[in-house]
């Protein structure tokens, strides 16, 4: 009973769920416009959307061995395609003179690819603790303390991420670790960019 409900909130609280709303939820911040919201939303998930066609392809061409991409050693051809498609998606949204708000989602995608496949090296990283502290902090960023309990995302997401034996302890607290320090560096770096 552990072992399911440890699979329900990993795929429940995957990298692609959590990135579902956060184009609609920074652009609604940034805008107050619903309309531009969904339109940024629906061009965002065309991107999203090829992310999760290219690990499928991949897993069914059998580049990857399942769907976690699992492996350690395929995960660098996964950070290859995952860097091309978030520079493809920043070149996108500077040609077609996208809000602000979502260079700043790029960015933070962008130095989350570099960062984790740099740790790649050492450890496996896990991928999704990373995304659930970088999406819990950036919600509490943005619309403040009344949120502070979703901070509990990552070490749910870390839990059953070794419970279902995709990570160690220590791949799953080093996940939400990235993604908590690059949200602060992309945090920081944009407000001093803003003055």
């Amino acid at each position: 009973m552990i072992k399911l409900l440890a699979k329900i909130i990993s795929v429940f609280s995957s990298p692609l769920i959590l990135l579902l709303p956060t184009p609609y939820l920074l652009v609604f911040k940034e805008t107050s416009d619903v309309w531009l919201s969904l339109k940024w939303t629906a061009f965002s998930y065309i991107f999203l959307f090829s992310m999760v066609f290219f690990v499928i392809a991949g897993t069914f061409l059998g580049f990857f061995s399942d769907f976690d991409v699992s492996k350690k050693s395929e995960r660098p051809l996964l950070f290859a395609g995952g860097g091309f498609i978030a520079f493809l998606y920043l070149a996108v949204l500077i040609i077609f003179g996208a809000p602000k708000i979502l260079y700043v989602l790029i960015l933070g995608i962008i130095l989350g690819v570099v960062a984790v496949s740099i740790a790649n090296r050492w450890a496996k990283v896990s991928i999704h603790t990373s995304t659930a502290a970088a999406f819990s902090l950036s919600l509490v960023i943005m619309y403040g303390a009344g949120l502070l309990p979703i901070l509990f995302l990552p070490l749910i997401m870390g839990w059953a991420r070794v419970k279902v034996k995709k990570h160690t302890p220590q791949e799953a607290f080093l996940g939400g670790f990235l993604g908590a320090v690059l949200t602060i560096i992309v945090y920081v770096t944009v407000k001093i960019l803003s003055f």
